[in-house]
């Protein structure tokens, strides 16, 4: 049965259930004995040939949904259990019964911020909902939701998610990061393979192209050896010339997209003293060849666009029309951020050798 916005009913008669699709794409489940939904785990992931199977009726639908036939996604959601939701799912319900606060731009980001800083989102959703209820019971102001705000979060997180300090995630993000983690060639023939170099992911971390772009490439560009063999067999191309030979081309230079950037332990360790160096010049006014570059604006936004997120489009339009050239970030925050990246590094390099590994790589997105 076809329902709205490429959603369909259908049944699955062998395990009596009921299935929700988008597009072909499986997203809900309803188990008829246990009168139970569930989202899907893998939502959006699996294909479904939907005209292989029987139509769902009206009647049958109806019931599973406790009495409302569904005429939104939403209404799907709300019969799951919070746990099974992603971050998306919570703001789309927030924003359905919260219009009014979660139409403020600020209110907005802070909400999605403290769901994805969250270690179980699904009950800082429940608490998150529990104060916007109470606050519209309340009419509380939006200047006072977001004080609100932020102290649930730091309640339930323990730190301040809000001062909007330069990033690094722990772990990987698959968005426009660079990720850095220890690794170890176990094939020389081309080490722009994959499965040519081993990787250890559970010391991997991300860093905004952007941050890598201001902050730390003067660092490592100083520092890259591209005579390195791993770097120097990095394989670009391929080809076959017209004796029939096969040739090769090779990556140069520190790469930006997809392609690894390898440091040796000791070349990691000089570029943490630099930045040791650096963080005394800053926090003493005194100025060095790395400050200088400091100054110079780099990546495509400044740090207030990418982690205030509290500007309007227009307000983005107008810095965008008028870009800087010299970066606006405070000498605090950067300070912060190298402080943070030393611990981390220093951290990747232990443990990287205790397990075999003996170069770090920067891969960019």
């Amino acid at each position: 049965m076809k329902l709205f916005d490429g959603f369909e009913a259908i049944v699955f008669p062998q395990e009596n259930k009921i299935l929700i699709t988008h597009h072909g794409y499986l997203y809900y489940i309803y188990d008829r004995e246990y009168k139970r939904w569930e989202k899907y785990r893998r939502a959006g992931h699996d294909h479904l040939t939907v005209a292989n199977y029987p139509d769902v009726s009206r009647k049958a639908l109806a019931e599973a949904m406790q009495g409302v036939f569904p005429k939104k996604e939403t209404d799907f959601m709300r019969l799951c259990g919070p746990a099974q939701l992603y971050i998306g799912d919570m703001m789309c319900l927030l924003r359905e019964d919260h219009a009014d606060y979660m139409s403020d731009h600020t209110l907005y980001h802070m909400v999605d911020c403290f769901l994805s800083e969250s270690a179980i989102p699904h009950k800082s959703f429940e608490a998150i909902r529990n104060l916007l209820d109470h606050a519209a019971a309340q009419r509380h102001s939006s200047s006072q939701v977001a004080a609100q705000i932020k102290d649930l979060s730091f309640k339930i997180i323990g730190r301040d998610i809000f001062k909007g300090e330069i990033g690094i995630v722990d772990g990987h993000d698959g968005s426009s990061y660079f990720w850095i983690m220890p690794v170890r060639v176990i094939d020389d023939s081309d080490t722009n393979q994959l499965d040519h170099v081993a990787r250890m992911k559970s010391a991997e971390i991300s860093i905004e192209e952007d941050d890598v772009a201001q902050y730390l490439t003067p660092f490592l560009y100083a520092h890259f050896d591209n005579a390195l063999e791993a770097n120097r067999k990095r394989m670009e191309d391929a080809w076959i010339d017209d004796d029939g030979n096969t040739e090769f081309s090779q990556v140069s230079g520190f790469e930006w997209n997809l392609t690894y950037n390898f440091f040796t332990f000791d070349s990691i360790a000089d570029i943490l003293q630099d930045i040791r160096d650096t963080i005394d010049a800053l926090s003493s006014g005194r100025e060095t060849e790395y400050t200088k570059k400091l100054k110079i604006k780099r990546g495509t936004s400044t740090h207030r666009l990418l982690y205030a997120k509290n500007l309007s489009e227009e307000e983005i339009a107008a810095y965008n029309a008028n870009r800087p050239t010299e970066d606006d970030t405070e000498t605090e925050r950067i300070i912060d951020f190298y402080r943070r990246f030393l611990y981390r590094m220093e951290y990747m390099m232990k443990v990287g050798k205790e397990k075999g590994y003996d170069l770090i790589s920067f891969m960019g997105p």
